[in-house]
């Protein structure tokens, strides 16, 4: 029984793979919009049925392929922003990867519209969702870092913003077919507004 149960396990996990694989494959090379979930089935070399068992829709593919490629972009950002002290350029530092080519910043302008809209309950959206939420953190940290003062407001507060801007600025891209070199100039501009104004806005201080 262990032995048998040890293999269904394999084969899941090999036909996920299959159908991450090809996911990923077809929306690199032809875009999220331009590809259906018969041609992923086709790729990985699953029935319809099968591919279903793992992403419920196409969108759900999107978001299990997108995390994969939303985790390494961000781990490649954090390294990037460590090479400098200065906040706006961490910050352009660490959402460069995201950036990409024109194709992948419609894919991830699709990720991004399918990551805020549904249920957070479902299981690769919640994924997404964590991955954002870990995103805002580390813009957090990196403007704590620009000010490790008591006097200094809340990080989250402008991290917040920051990721509100960043999602805006990617359906932006896409929606007026700009590329990734204008992109990361917004984002750049935007961020210096931004920063700026948290690094001369002091905590507000109660009275006793």
């Amino acid at each position: 029984m262990a032995v048998e149960s040890g293999r269904r396990e394999r084969n899941k996990a090999q036909k996920r793979e299959r159908i991450t694989a090809a996911a990923s494959r077809l929306f690199a090379t032809q875009g999220f919009a331009s590809t259906t979930t018969a041609q992923v089935a086709e790729e990985a070399d699953v029935s319809h049925g099968t591919l279903f068992r793992y992403a419920a829709s196409k969108a759900e593919l999107l978001l299990l392929v997108g995390n994969t490629r939303f985790r390494e972009s961000l781990d490649s950002g954090r390294a990037a922003c460590a090479s400098t002290d200065d906040p706006v350029e961490r910050l352009t530092a660490l959402v460069s990867p995201m950036a990409g080519d024109t194709l992948s910043l419609e894919n991830l302008a699709a990720y991004q519209r399918n990551v805020l809209d549904g249920s957070p309950d479902e299981e690769h959206r919640a994924e997404a969702l964590r991955l954002v939420d870990e995103l805002i953190a580390t813009i957090g940290a990196i403007l704590r870092d620009a000010w490790p003062s008591p006097d200094a407001p809340d990080p989250a507060v402008a991290a917040e913003a920051l990721y509100a801007t960043l999602h805006v600025l990617i359906l932006r891209t896409e929606r007026e077919q700009l590329d990734s070199s204008a992109f990361l100039h917004d984002f750049h501009e935007h961020a210096t507004l931004v920063v700026r104004g948290y690094l001369t806005t002091p905590r507000e201080r109660t009275s006793p």
